[in-house]
């Protein structure tokens, strides 16, 4: 694990060096809000220009689901998203950027249960993991050093979900 973190960091730093004065990437997060679970995730993204009109980048979410229990059953939930992304900027004026997203995902859900019931104890677990495609539109506005972004997104295949999400980028 040191090592791919290492690995990582390397070529990050040898990208950022052989790029130009102009922001070539950026890093980010923000909270995203899923209309589908009725629940909030954390996002963690980064993003790097290919050119004036296309980038593309990643992000990761963390949904925040907590614990349930019915009658005596507790449910435990993870639900977590690996998403690249590509966009195409259709609008860049006035520190107001505006672009269509193209993801491609894999979602993973674990569910685990605990029941206990007079002296009757019964546990169990699932998780699935799926392929995800999904669409949106970016809003960008650009504050100086840093980056609102808003992103709706709709996934068209793998756990189908609306999201909303929205956060800070700072480019570097």
């Amino acid at each position: 694990m040191k090592r791919l973190i290492s690995f990582l960091f390397a070529a990050i730093l040898s990208v950022s060096l052989y790029t130009n004065a102009s922001a070539q990437m950026s890093i980010g997060g923000g909270v995203v809000y899923g209309f589908d679970i009725e629940d909030i995730g954390i996002q963690a993204s980064g993003m790097y220009k290919l050119s004036p009109e296309m980038r593309l980048g990643g992000d990761i979410i963390y949904w925040l689901i907590g614990d349930e229990t019915f009658f005596g059953e507790t449910w435990s939930t993870t639900f977590v998203e690996v998403n690249a992304n590509f966009n195409y900027i259709f609008y860049d004026e006035n520190d107001l950027s505006i672009y269509g997203l193209g993801t491609l995902g894999i979602h993973y859900a674990s569910f685990s249960f605990d029941y206990s019931f007079n002296g009757f104890d019964e546990s169990g677990s699932e998780s699935d993991t799926e392929l995800g495609l999904g669409l949106g539109v970016g809003f960008e506005y650009n504050l100086g050093g840093v980056v609102l972004y808003s992103e709706p997104r709709i996934f068209l295949s793998g756990f189908d979900q609306f999201a909303l999400s929205a956060g800070l980028r700072i480019p570097f």
